[in-house]
């Protein structure tokens, strides 16, 4: 209605600069056109909803044609509307207002008018139909990112249950070695150092409790759970086992997965000193390589061929600790496990993760 107030308007103060005598008796004609070119407007603007679905030149072509046709038949509605409230009503009929002539002439008047009040109602379609592709499009990129999130939450869910499995499979073997090393120090009457087993035990039992609250646990925590296992161990083979650990202070504070090195020191332990007379030395060791942690469990077992026959050395704890470092780290973590010059050795290579670094560079983020 305001695009058909402003035209009234412009035409009628245009009509009085040509000189004519516009007086109040106009008001009521101009009042009625204003309202009955704004119903025509709806009823064009429906028609042209209807012509969104085609392409953008038979949109307009369409277009075209339609008001080309309506515009004649609006001005016989308008020549009608004169006889009735134009300002020479008394002197016009139905007859005289409504000729070829007249609607002819006012059809082309209007054309104009109208074409331009289309064009404007075809841009704010357009604008509104693009609107609603930009929402259908906002809504699906969000759904996606939903399901993305939720496939992403699952997988993170599933691979945090199979590493619970994985560790919980390695628990068995150590407790049994345990236990019958301490059902063999009280059958040898050997009470005191059996009780120290026990307290070992109990001590290694709460390490890995405490450890089990996050995937994650300071390297200083895994050479501490290892030293009281192979403590325990000690009781068991006596001589026969020497232990050597060696963590530099710098990377006390490096985070790894909990409960990493105790299936590779169990290894050890079930393949190169049990099935030796001899004394055997493990060593437990850290160290830097650029932006890696390089972990290494060696011994000097006597084992070197048969850790290379197929069934060697490559049972539960190796498989379990390989598929925790794809799970947790992908391709940039990884465990090679082999014969040494004289033993065994297996060495584990993961990104090198400082605790108080990732605090301070969440703290900096944050800020």
């Amino acid at each position: 209605m305001l695009y058909w107030v402003s035209f009234v308007l412009v035409t009628s103060i245009s009509a009085v600069l040509r000189g004519y005598n516009y007086r109040w008796i106009n008001v009521p004609l101009d009042a009625t056109t204003i309202v009955y070119a704004t119903v025509t407007g709806l009823v064009v603007f429906h028609i042209l909803a209807r012509l969104m679905t085609l392409p953008i030149k038979r949109q307009a072509v369409a277009a075209i044609a339609t008001i080309f046709v309506l515009v004649f038949v609006f001005d016989v509605g308008f020549q009608l509307i004169r006889t009735l409230l134009g300002p020479d009503a008394e002197h016009l009929t139905v007859a005289t207002a409504v000729t070829r002539e007249n609607v002819l002439a006012g059809g082309l008047f209007w054309f104009v008018p109208f074409c331009l009040w289309a064009a404007a109602i075809m841009a704010l379609l357009h604008n509104d139909e693009a609107r609603k592709r930009e929402r259908l499009q906002l809504v699906a990129e969000a759904e996606a990112n939903a399901q993305l999130a939720r496939a992403a939450d699952a997988e993170r869910k599933a691979a945090s249950t199979e590493l619970s499995l994985l560790r919980l499979q390695l628990n068995p073997h150590f407790m049994c070695n345990t236990l019958g090393a301490v059902s063999t120090l009280i059958i040898e009457g050997r009470h005191d150092e059996a009780n120290q087993t026990v307290e070992k035990l109990a001590g290694f039992l709460r390490d890995v409790a405490d450890s089990g609250h996050s995937h994650d646990n300071l390297l200083s925590d895994e050479f501490d759970i290892v030293d009281t296992y192979l403590a325990i161990e000690c009781f068991r083979f006596g001589d026969r086992l020497q232990v050597s650990l060696a963590l530099p202070v710098d990377l006390e504070d490096a985070l790894v997965p909990n409960f990493i090195l105790q299936p590779l020191v169990e290894n050890a332990i079930k393949h190169a000193v049990t099935n030796s007379t001899e004394t055997v030395v493990l060593r437990v060791s850290a160290r830097q390589d650029e932006d890696e942690l390089v972990i290494t469990v060696e011994d000097n077992g006597p084992d070197a061929s048969f850790a290379q026959s197929d069934s060697g050395r490559i049972g539960i704890g190796l498989q379990n600790t390989r598929s925790r470092l794809s799970l947790r780290y992908g391709n940039t973590a990884n465990l090679e496990a082999g014969p040494a010059e004289r033993g065994f050795r297996s060495t584990i290579r993961l990104p090198l993760e400082i605790q108080d670094e990732i605090r301070q560079s969440k703290a900096r983020s944050s800020g």
